[in-house]
């Protein structure tokens, strides 16, 4: 039962982190949004404490990640 509580809390948790960056305006040009920008910053700041210097590797991280990323 206590393990199902920490699922509970960290989901949780996850719904307030998610929710700082749902609430920042997105400046990008409409017609060339291919993802949300809520979707996009918190991949950005995963990849970046994993090691990530460079665009491309933010790119590689989520192709590689793709299918678990998904079901988070």
């Amino acid at each position: 039962m206590v393990e199902h509580d920490g699922d509970l809390v960290a989901l949780a948790e996850t719904k307030v982190f998610l929710s700082c960056f749902r609430e920042m305006p997105d400046h990008r040009q409409p017609g060339k949004v291919r993802y949300p920008l809520d979707e996009v910053l918190p991949l950005c700041l995963l990849t970046v404490l994993a090691g990530a210097e460079a665009f491309t590797d933010i790119a590689r991280f989520v192709e590689k990640k793709r299918d678990h990323l998904r079901r988070l």
